[in-house]
């Protein structure tokens, strides 16, 4: 069984010992739009900040225990509101802050996760509840027909320290006690708020202190969001104990010019940063052989890449164009993890294997020779072969990573792929107030292997080991099974991408949907973003007969649907992962049909399989 977590440390004693020892480190540093450093944080700063939150909350009606939501625009604020909650027993919810351009959307889930976990006040600061309360929205409101959730809404950056400044917190006695709620980003309208403990926080950060090579010297730049776990916990809490001087940004600060990142690293020599895996083919899309020239990423030691599939072609395109920078190759660092599991399960991704994209399909891992064992620098799709990048190796003291087939439970026979299953002093407590679920998803067990009596955490995802690194090949919700063939999605919308010039590179989306009546198998719809709107109906259909080329060569599929759309067609979370569930509701309830203004659908039946792969019947 996994141990229980050490009750001696926890992220408040490892901070108020920093404040002991050190109160005048820089902790974290805010970056404005124009790569400006606008505001520090000390140690010193940091505690006032959050004793004054602490001190505030039982004066606006919160005691402990309570849940709050935090919205906070991208800013510093924010760590020391999250601090301090944990130094009043309060469990913080760290939510994304509504979107004006999203609003019907986004105050639904806004609505949805305060519901869910019983929350009754919202700590923000001035410049986002200034918006609010000024009548900046009530226009809008009024247009979307939406409103806000009947809650309190608290200033934390009106509290004031006290002085002198005596640090009385609320330090927890028991690891398994609830931290804070941390809510997935899934495909799914049904919000889940996964229950971090302290136990959990702290042997993270410890696996992540040890697995990563921070310290003091360590100096990180993150635009990853607060709110998620990659963000908050890699980064902001990381950073709170003293593990780095850490370099804050606004991911939208990233999307409008995402050369502000690496300006950024070259200025103040960062060691560490980490994104998803569409950032680096963004970055790549985005600067210029000439800015690549004048940059020196030399400094860099860790470039995480976790959050989402890493593709081999993707490090390779940023590895090679960033090549002039003075990157140096072995810096690139594919993890895998969820928030489930607080953040990691893998890291220090380094094998690169090209198996037979057929035997894939079936479950199997057969590799293809010469070669089968390469580098990025060499990787070649084919017909035959299809390359996969790995994601580490288990690092964590005291866990296990097991691959199970979902249906029978039992573990699979390597090279053979199966759902992953977690156990770790990290595995999470489960979802807040769901119970039966949580038995189901969070303390599953290997059947017929009495030799391991852990209880593991389901994740939902598909991989496998080789040479005792984990591979992930997909979603076990997301896979599309066509004509007993599994084909992942991901795969299907790598081809589209690269199938015309007009189709915008990070804007493709794959799913299937039920058969028709009569039908014998799920129907392939895509969804694709083009690079500008207004297309001509002769340019409409040449993407489209493109795409479906692309699929039926690459994959041997005929798409019953292909949807070209404006940016914004293709549904994702605020973290850049592609909601195919939320894509194909959108499809099977007509709403996507309903901005035929923008957007155009081209449906046909599919076929009946043909008798030589990759070949569409003539019907």
């Amino acid at each position: 069984m996994t141990a229980a977590p050490s009750t001696t440390r926890n992220l408040l004693s490892s901070f108020l010992d920093l404040y002991e020892r050190d109160p005048d480190r820089v902790l974290f540093t805010f970056v404005d739009d124009k790569g400006v450093d606008r505001q520090r944080l000390t140690v010193a700063d940091l505690a006032g900040q959050a004793d004054a939150v602490a001190r505030a909350l039982p004066g606006w009606g919160v005691v402990p225990g309570d849940r709050v939501l935090l919205v906070y625009p991208p800013s510093l604020d924010f760590v020391g509101a999250f601090l301090g909650c944990l130094a009043g027993g309060v469990l913080p919810v760290p939510v994304c802050p509504p979107d004006p351009l999203h609003l019907r959307h986004d105050v639904a889930a806004f609505t949805q996760i305060a519901a869910d976990c019983g929350a009754s006040t919202v700590l923000t600061n001035s410049s986002y509840e200034w918006a609010r309360t000024a009548g900046n929205f009530t226009s809008l409101f009024a247009r979307h027909q939406v409103r806000w959730p009947d809650l309190a809404w608290r200033r934390t950056d009106r509290a004031r320290p006290a002085k002198p400044l005596r640090l009385r917190w609320r330090i927890p006695q028991d690891a398994g006690q609830a931290a804070f709620l941390q809510y997935t980003s899934g495909s799914t309208s049904t919000p889940r708020g996964v229950v971090v403990t302290h136990g959990n926080m702290q042997a993270e950060v410890e696996a992540n202190t040890e697995a990563l090579g921070l310290s003091p010297d360590t100096r990180g730049v993150c635009w990853v969001p607060h709110f998620h776990d990659l963000g908050l916990i890699s980064f902001v809490l990381s950073t709170v104990i003293g593990n780095s001087h850490t370099y804050l940004m606004s991911p939208m600060s990233f999307l409008r010019r995402p050369a502000l990142w690496m300006e950024t690293m070259q200025r103040v020599r960062a060691t560490h940063t980490a994104a998803p895996n569409f950032a680096f083919d963004l970055v790549v899309r985005k600067s210029t052989p000439e800015q690549r020239a004048r940059w020196d990423l030399s400094s860099l030691q860790v470039i995480c890449s976790g959050g989402e599939p890493v593709r081999p072609q993707t490090v390779r395109r940023f590895l090679d164009a960033f090549a002039p920078a003075r990157l140096a190759k072995s810096a690139f660092y594919p993890a895998y993890g969820l928030a489930e599991a607080t953040l990691s399960v893998t890291m220090g991704g380094r094998a690169v294997l090209r198996v037979d994209r057929n035997a894939l399909a079936d479950g199997r891992i057969v590799a293809v020779a010469p070669n089968a064992e390469t580098t990025c620098e060499s990787v070649e799709e084919t017909e035959e072969a299809v390359t996969l990048m790995g994601s580490g190796r288990v690092r964590k003291a005291d866990s296990r990573v097991r691959i199970v087939d979902p249906h029978t439970r039992r573990p699979c026979p390597p090279e053979r792929i199966g759902e992953i299953w977690v156990d770790s002093p990290t595995k999470t407590a489960g979802y807040y107030g769901l119970g039966e679920e949580n038995a189901d998803l969070f303390q599953a067990q290997v059947a017929d292997d009495g030799e391991d009596p852990r209880r593991y955490l389901r994740t939902g995802d598909l991989g496998f080991f080789h040479s005792e690194e984990l591979f992930v090949t997909g979603r076990l919700k997301d896979l599309m099974i066509v004509h007993g063939r599994n084909i992942y999605p991901q795969d299907v919308e790598a081809s589209v991408a690269q199938a015309h010039p007009l189709v915008r590179p990070g804007g493709t989306a794959a799913f299937a949907v039920e058969p028709e009546a009569g039908g014998d198998t799920e129907r392939i719809v895509v969804f694709a973003e083009t690079r500008q709107t207004g297309l001509t109906p002769e340019q409409q259909q040449e993407v489209i007969t493109a795409v479906r080329h692309h699929v039926r060569l690459d994959h041997g599929l005929v798409c019953h649907a292909v949807v070209l759309g404006r940016p914004g067609t293709v549904v994702k979370t605020t973290s850049g992962k592609v909601r195919r569930g939320a894509c194909r509701e959108a499809f099977l309830s007509g709403a996507v049909h309903a901005a035929l203004t923008t957007l155009t659908v081209h449906e046909q039946p599919a076929p009946r399989p043909s008798t030589l792969p990759g070949q569409e019947s003539s019907r």
